[in-house]
């Protein structure tokens, strides 16, 4: 969650990745659909790796929206709230959020060590390929959550400017 106006660098680059993602996802799709309809030859590999980059694009893009503070939030009870009690609501639910997040992440990963003798069946890649974009997104989310963790803790000690 970064000052309005200002981007940062890891804003940047998720913007970039997201970017790029729906590029690939677009021109996979559309070379599904003219090789398929026009040319009566599917490509058999496309439909696989347009579903792999869509997931990579979900859970990035979720990573993204949450690093911007841009996720769904329901503020009638911090609205009613004093600023301080505000910021001990966020420190709160920055620490769920970590929380959630730290097993996510925790329990992804042998998950995709077992995974990874399974193989797609167009492309035969490993399935862990296909589900690491959950730990990528996951570990966005986690990175963005430990700061503004950080910045919620700052402005609680009242340094300006935190938040």
């Amino acid at each position: 969650m970064t000052p309005a106006g200002q981007k940062t660098l890891p804003t940047r680059l998720l913007e970039l990745a997201c970017g790029l993602l729906m590029l690939l996802l677009l021109g996979l799709v559309s070379a599904q659909v003219v090789m398929r309809y026009l040319f009566n030859a599917p490509l058999v590999w496309s439909e696989e790796l347009a579903r792999m980059t869509f997931v990579y694009l979900t859970f990035i893009g979720a990573g993204l929206a949450f690093h911007r503070g841009e996720n769904l939030r329901l503020p009638i009870l911090t609205d009613a709230l004093p600023r301080r009690g505000r910021l001990w609501l966020r420190a709160a639910t920055s620490l769920a959020e970590i929380g959630f997040m730290g097993v996510v992440v925790g329990y992804s990963v042998p998950l995709l060590q077992r995974l990874s003798r399974a193989h797609t069946p167009a492309l035969e890649w490993s399935m862990a390929t296909f589900y690491a974009g959950a730990v990528v997104g996951g570990a966005v989310i986690l990175i963005a959550a430990v700061a503004d963790l950080a910045r919620t803790a700052a402005a609680l000690r009242g340094r300006p400017g935190a938040l």
